[in-house]
């Protein structure tokens, strides 16, 4: 598992990214869903429950699937989401 320090560094940007990428949809229900992100401690906590994600990029994809999930973008949203070069598997 990456270090604590670590997770806190990559995911702050992550989830910023995210929360830009929300608020610059053009589809208003998506825009809305960008309020309800799921704070930094929140999803850190979540990232305990997977050791598995010892690399940075699973660590990004995983906050990334983990947030979306949690705002509930359908498949049929996040195919129009632009994630600034951030996958979204």
């Amino acid at each position: 598992m990456i270090s604590y320090l670590t997770q806190i560094a990559i995911c702050e940007p992550v989830l910023e990214t995210v929360k830009q990428t929300l608020s610059r949809s053009d589809d208003a229900e998506v825009r809305r869903k960008a309020g309800y992100i799921p704070t930094k401690e929140s999803v850190l906590r979540a990232v305990t429950l997977y050791p598995d994600l010892d690399t940075k990029e699973k660590l990004k994809n995983f906050i990334i699937e983990h947030v979306l999930s949690s705002v509930r973008i359908t498949p049929a949203q996040k195919e129009h989401l632009d994630m600034n070069g951030l996958r979204t598997s």
